[in-house]
């Protein structure tokens, strides 16, 4: 069987960060392994193009939606596009895309794929649905998608190419440093926050900030670096990621997909809840053991963060207890489950 052509309709932006585009470039890349998959393509507005463009483990071509193009009329253009491609596959991401929007594509012959995160948002219209969070089975998909495959849960986590590979994650006793990464964007320049707080409190340990693509306080943050005190290492539009997980001793990063790199590392984390969407996910994932949370958009305390930061760093125990405990939950083969899902769902509508 050939798959003539997947399609991606997703976005990335300052403002609504990088998150929807990794985890469409992490199925993407598990897509592009698969022998059955013969084109890749991304459509996305001009403004999203600089950032999937820095990406240097990127796959796919990319299709700019027409500038004059109302958001009303997009379904209408996205379906006549796949029609005239003969596009196979259809996948879906981003919380722009509400129900009318699905709803409009249903028709279209294509497996209609949807990444969700809540399920909150009306009937969803789609013939399969991806939901890695650890809780996604409570969340009643077969009321808002009845005829739809459901990727649901742990066993379906996209993970991308590099975090496939188990050769970056240190054992616990050569693991050391404190890394901090709080997603592609970081809107409201938490990064920066952290880093000032710790240099109130003297912490006196090696530190790596990485930041995305769409981070864009290089300004502010750049006039802290030159006169801190802190032994700061920053990695701007780092994508390096599985290294450096896999070397930290602590990571404090945003909720959302990382959360799942971070597993497949063994790292031990406290992860930020910054968006309303990543708290179910991010409340699974410490009910778990290996990681705590804080949730920074309903209380944006950045003294407590910084507390909760420094006591964790000095309970060694603790945190090779939660690198263990990590272990029993790490699983990487996600995406190809995922791939599979949606090859049946192609053959069935070529049968």
């Amino acid at each position: 069987m050939l798959i003539t052509k997947v399609v991606f309709r997703v976005d990335a932006s300052s403002s609504m960060g990088m998150g929807h585009l990794l985890r469409c470039l992490a199925l993407a890349q598990a897509l592009d392994q698969h022998p059955a998959v013969k084109a890749i393509i991304f459509v996305m507005l001009a403004a999203s193009k600089p950032f999937a463009k820095s990406r240097t483990d990127w796959v796919g071509d990319i299709v700019i939606l027409p500038a004059d193009l109302p958001q009303q009329a997009e379904p209408q253009w996205l379906s006549d596009f796949c029609q005239r491609q003969q596009v196979d596959v259809l996948a879906l991401d981003g919380y722009q895309f509400d129900a009318d929007y699905r709803q409009a594509l249903s028709s279209i012959p294509s497996v209609f794929v949807l990444f969700d995160d809540m399920n909150n948002s009306g009937d969803l219209y789609c013939d399969l649905v991806i939901n890695s969070a650890s809780n996604a089975d409570a969340l009643e998909y077969q009321s808002t998608a009845p005829q739809a495959s459901l990727c649901l849960g742990d066993k379906y986590r996209i993970l991308r190419r590099e975090f496939v590979q188990k050769d970056y994650c240190l054992p616990w006793a050569e693991r050391d440093g404190l890394v901090v990464v709080m997603g592609g964007s970081d809107p409201f320049n938490v990064s920066l926050q952290i880093l000032q707080t710790l240099e109130q409190h003297k912490f006196s340990h090696q530190i790596k900030l990485a930041t995305g693509g769409a981070y864009a306080h290089h300004a502010e943050l750049g006039a802290f670096l030159t006169q801190t005190n802190l032994q700061v290492e920053h990695l701007q539009n780092c994508q390096q990621m599985a290294q450096l997980f896999g070397e930290a001793k602590l990571v404090i990063s945003a909720a959302g997909g990382s959360q799942f790199e971070l597993l497949a590392c063994q790292s031990p984390a406290l992860l930020v809840i910054v968006a309303a969407n990543q708290r179910n996910a991010t409340q699974a994932a410490a009910k778990q053991g290996w990681c705590q949370a804080i949730d920074y958009c309903a209380k944006p305390d950045i003294a407590e963060l910084a507390q909760r930061t420094l006591q964790l760093w000095q309970q060694d125990l603790l945190l090779e207890q939660m690198f263990q405990t990590a272990g029993q939950y790490a699983d990487t083969a996600g995406a190809e489950r995922v791939v599979t899902e949606i090859l049946k769902r192609v053959e069935t509508n070529h049968a």
